[in-house]
């Protein structure tokens, strides 16, 4: 992956190197170097490079501001870096281009819970169920899931994270760790741990989901297995924020289960 960006990057280079205007100074693109450029930021967004490819994003701009693509690109590449007001205007106007397109809402959805602005998302995925076809249903549940979720609203978010899970998607991480969020926060820590357990899985890097796990695994009297998931969101995130709270956890919990605790 990275030596086909690598190649692509190259070839832009290459292309633009040879378009400059002498009258402005500035480069123009011919259609062909735009979609290498769109082609080249859509795999830096994959990656998660998501500052180089608000960057090129920004730079395609001024030469396509009319595809909807590019300004939905740049908000998600502004998404990924927390900029949730940034974010939504550029999906704004890829809204604005294409009012049909049902990815553009959920994706403005998306920028508008992480404001607070959950009336306003709430509208975008209605709309966006209206729209959307048989690949959106699950990013649109996932989206619901995370909007009753931040509302308080529990038990709905499970309903709607476990209709996403069956749904089914390449990434299910997202629907089982909110899903197991939404399971803690109503009292249930098996079905939480289940649901942790099943993130971990995919994705046995996250030190958050790593984390729950252990302090669910806690909660449930399994007091050296969820020591175990502690020490490894340790291992993962030694300087962060989860890292820091799983020592917090560790040095409050005995090594030792008292007598009763499995």
């Amino acid at each position: 992956m990275r030596r086909a960006a690598a190649a692509i990057a190259a070839t832009v280079l290459l292309l633009l190197g040879a378009s400059a205007c002498e009258s402005t100074g500035k480069k123009e693109m011919s259609s062909a170097e735009v979609m290498l450029q769109e082609r080249m930021a859509a795999v830096l967004l994959r990656e998660g490079r998501a500052p180089e490819a608000e960057k090129v994003y920004r730079e395609i701009l001024p030469q396509d501001p009319k595809n909807p693509e590019v300004h939905d690109g740049l908000g998600a590449a502004l998404l990924i870096q927390g900029k949730p007001k940034d974010a939504e205007s550029s999906f704004d106007k890829a809204v604005d281009l294409a009012p049909d397109r049902a990815l553009y809402l959920i994706h403005r959805a998306t920028a508008r819970i992480q404001r607070a602005k959950f009336s306003e998302a709430a509208q975008d995925l209605q709309q966006a169920e209206q729209l959307g076809g048989p690949t959106d249903r699950f990013d649109i549940a996932l989206q619901w899931g995370e909007l009753r979720q931040r509302m308080g609203e529990f038990a709905g978010a499970e309903v709607e994270y476990s209709k996403a899970l069956t749904i089914g998607a390449q990434d299910l991480f997202a629907a089982y760790f909110g899903r197991g969020v939404a399971r803690e926060s109503q009292g249930n820590f098996e079905g939480a741990a289940e649901d942790y357990l099943e993130s971990v899985r995919l994705r046995q890097r996250s030190a958050e989901a790593n984390l729950r796990l252990g302090l669910a695994l806690v909660q449930l009297r399994r007091v050296p297995l969820g020591r175990r998931y502690l020490e490894r969101t340790v291992e993962l995130d030694p300087g962060g924020e989860s890292g820091e709270r799983a020592r917090i956890l560790l040095d409050s919990i005995p090594a030792t289960p008292p007598k009763g605790a499995s």
